[in-house]
């Protein structure tokens, strides 16, 4: 088991006991030793996976808190990195399908988390466009100029605040 996969393990550990404070410092830490790794390696599907997800377990667990907008900086951060790294290019053909797959996994949060908590009109409709695309079975195979992620000149939008 990695350094950062051990740090993963004490903080689930910690969030089913319900120390907060614990499970936070250790999904941080994991955050950081995972980040550090994908900087090294931005075009690694795994590392970058493994990184949204220790976000959404921070997202959770400050939502378990009730502690709203921190949840939701946690969940649009990753939104904001993957789409960074789709719009910036540059990257192995290879990394590209995984990249255009983590759209849906930082976007399918975002969308329950504002079916729970009020959200700006502007972020709610750019949401609602993104779960249509996201119903459209051949929209998870390819990236089209339909995609309202991803504008005709393969621009990514970014506008979630």
């Amino acid at each position: 088991m990695t350094s950062w996969q051990q740090k993963m393990h004490q903080a689930n550990q910690q969030y089913q006991l319900r120390n907060w404070a614990a499970a936070e410092a250790s999904y941080l830490e994991a955050g950081k030793m995972v980040e550090n790794a994908w900087f090294n390696e931005l075009d690694n599907p795994q590392l970058m996976m493994e990184w949204i997800a220790i976000m959404h377990h921070l997202a959770v667990l400050y939502e378990e808190q009730r502690l709203v907008q921190k949840a939701s900086e946690y969940l649009v951060q990753p939104y904001r990195r993957v789409t960074t790294l789709l719009k910036s290019g540059g990257l192995s053909d290879a990394f590209l399908f995984p990249l255009i797959r983590s759209v849906k996994c930082t976007v399918t949060p975002l969308l329950v988390f504002s079916k729970k908590y009020p959200i700006c009109k502007c972020c709610q409709q750019y949401l609602d466009e993104a779960e249509r695309w996201l119903q459209d079975d051949t929209a998870n195979q390819t990236i089209t100029a339909s995609n309202p992620l991803i504008n005709e000149n393969r621009q990514v939008q970014t506008t979630l605040h």
